[in-house]
């Protein structure tokens, strides 16, 4: 996976469920943990566990270099950890659009390992 950031502090987001079989539903919102964003994907954990299926769409908000970003897609993988609560995740987007302006990408400037002295 292309790796565009990952963050040394995981970046919150939340996630609900925004359409089952083309029909939008009103979903609760529960907190995640992203841990990398490319421009296809990123990867989070969260202690629930979600279905992978083409039917469920998901969205995803979060806040990135002081932007409000909003995410549609699908959860596409799935790890769980026997011994642990987290489930980790990789949701798919589903826009042809690139969801990140450049812009906001250029603002992206913590990434795992950088020196920030």
């Amino acid at each position: 996976m292309k790796n565009l950031t990952s963050y040394e502090q995981p970046l919150l987001g939340r996630i609900s469920i925004h359409q089952v079989a083309g029909k939008t539903v009103n979903s609760k919102l529960s907190m995640i943990v992203i841990l990398e964003v490319t421009m296809k994907s990123l990867l989070f954990v969260s202690q629930l566990k979600f279905p992978l299926s083409e039917s469920v769409i998901y969205q995803v908000d979060t806040t990135i270099a002081d932007n409000k970003v909003e995410l549609f897609g699908l959860i596409t993988k799935s790890v769980s950890n026997t011994n642990s609560n987290c489930h980790h995740y990789q949701f798919d987007y589903i826009s042809k659009a690139v969801p990140f302006t450049p812009g906001v990408m250029s603002k992206l400037t913590i990434r795992k390992g950088e020196n920030r002295s």
